[in-house]
């Protein structure tokens, strides 16, 4: 039975549910917002476009400080720095300017340099205070974005580069892509790339080394001025200066310390050999390793005699040793310390009374002198008594009178002497010393 009035209606009362979704259903639009937001300060933030290099040890270089340089001006920088996949290397995302994109090709290259200062590289050092800095060099080929990074200065760039082929049977050294090719300290050159190869058939490992010469370098007379074939004319050239025992060798500058270079020399003593253009893709230009490398320094230190010389060594020290420890070097050590106790005991008692003997002496000389001057006075005057009469009372004082004048210069004499020779006073005269 329904308890409702006749005529009144129902009131609706109205309740809050919680509804099924989450609250956290509105993150997925901010978070899409701020995707946009990112991407969008990432695109107006680049300088342009992206190359990916890949390098050995990423020590110093840091994202947005790092900078990329053409011909020393600023075109770029590090944006960010990650792991290779293989985590063997360290990968850096370039943001170079859009003017150098023509010039990023597969014939373009990327150097650290200041990655590892060196004292065999002066300029490295710079980076000690102001970082590792990436330098660009361009490059002709296809456009690509992903390189690997060498670590050094750049070399001055070749206006032309015609490839050849050394081989090395024994170390390189160290020798890196970059390095100079030298002939009579110009450069002409650049290693372009150094390989292994090895021969199971022969059981022979070698080192092939590809350099990229610059004829423009070589300043070749009688060269073709209009359109040369550069490749003809570098082979033709090459050709005659092997026959003439041109050589390749490995060399360092300073030596011993410094980078591994290529050196071409001419060897008067070399064995007959020719530009071989039929073993390989490049013409092979032969080496000589019988003058420099790592190796023939290593060959040449086993042949010093190390064992003998540290013989001589240990039996030049037994000798010195015995000759420490023996009693004679003991005996003549005291003797020579008792003689100069005695010695400085002497001039203790003669030091006091050196004084006053040469003070006597000095007064002794002096009375001499007076008394030449004396007798020279008393012979002036009985000159003057006597005048010119030969016969006076005694026949004799002429004779007297040039005596007393002798006697006076023989004092005189004898105390020169004796003011040039003080000693005499003390050990006499010598027999061959006399007065005149």
């Amino acid at each position: 039975m329904s308890t409702t009035e006749p005529g009144r209606h129902e009131r609706t009362v109205s309740e809050t549910r919680r509804s099924r979704w989450p609250g956290w259903i509105w993150a997925v639009p901010i978070a899409a917002i701020g995707i946009v937001a990112w991407l969008l300060v990432r695109f107006t933030s680049a300088r342009g476009f992206e190359v990916t290099l890949s390098v050995e040890d990423a020590t110093g270089i840091t994202a947005k400080s790092t900078k990329v340089l053409y011909r020393g001006f600023d075109v770029g920088e590090v944006a960010d720095l990650s792991l290779s996949n293989d985590r063997k290397r360290i990968e850096l995302q370039l943001d170079i300017d859009n003017d150098l994109e023509p010039e990023v090709n597969t014939g373009s290259r990327f150097y650290v340099e200041g990655g590892s200062p060196s004292l065999s590289d002066l300029s490295s050092l710079k980076s000690i205070v102001a970082g590792p800095t990436i330098i660009l060099v361009p490059g002709q080929g296809k456009p690509q974005r992903r390189f690997a990074a060498t670590a050094g200065s750049p070399p001055k760039p070749l206006d032309v580069s015609v490839p050849y082929l050394v081989r090395f049977s024994g170390d390189v050294g160290g020798l890196k892509p970059g390095a100079p090719v030298m002939l009579r300290g110009f450069t002409v050159g650049e290693v372009d790339r150094v390989e292994l190869q090895t021969d199971p058939r022969t059981a022979t490992i070698t080192t092939p080394v590809v350099l990229l010469l610059d004829p423009t370098r070589f300043h070749l007379q009688g060269a073709p001025a209009a359109h040369p074939d550069w490749t003809e004319v570098m082979n033709a050239t090459l050709g005659k200066l092997v026959q003439h025992h041109l050589r390749a060798r490995l060399s360092q500058e300073p030596p011993l310390i410094g980078s591994p270079r290529i050196e071409l020399e001419m060897q008067p003593d070399a064995q007959p050999a020719t530009l071989s253009t039929h073993a390989g893709v490049y013409p092979e230009i032969p080496t000589d390793e019988s003058g420099g490398g790592l190796s023939e320094f290593a060959r040449k230190l086993g042949q010093v005699p190390i064992q003998q010389i540290g013989a001589n060594v240990r039996a030049i020290s037994d000798h010195l040793e015995r000759l420490v420890a023996s009693p004679q070097l003991t005996d003549s050590v005291r003797h020579l310390d008792h003689t100069l106790s005695v010695l400085d005991t002497t001039m203790q008692k003669v030091g006091p009374q050196l004084g006053p003997t040469i003070d006597s002496a000095h007064r002794a000389i002096d009375s001499l002198r007076q008394a030449a001057g004396e007798i020279d006075a008393t012979s002036a005057s009985a000159r003057k008594v006597v005048g010119a009469n030969p016969l006076a009372a005694s026949g004799n004082l002429e004779q007297t009178m040039r005596d007393l004048s002798g006697a006076a210069r023989s004092i005189r004499a004898l105390a020169d002497y004796l003011d040039q020779h003080p000693e005499a006073l003390l050990r006499g005269r010598a027999d061959q010393e006399a007065l005149r």
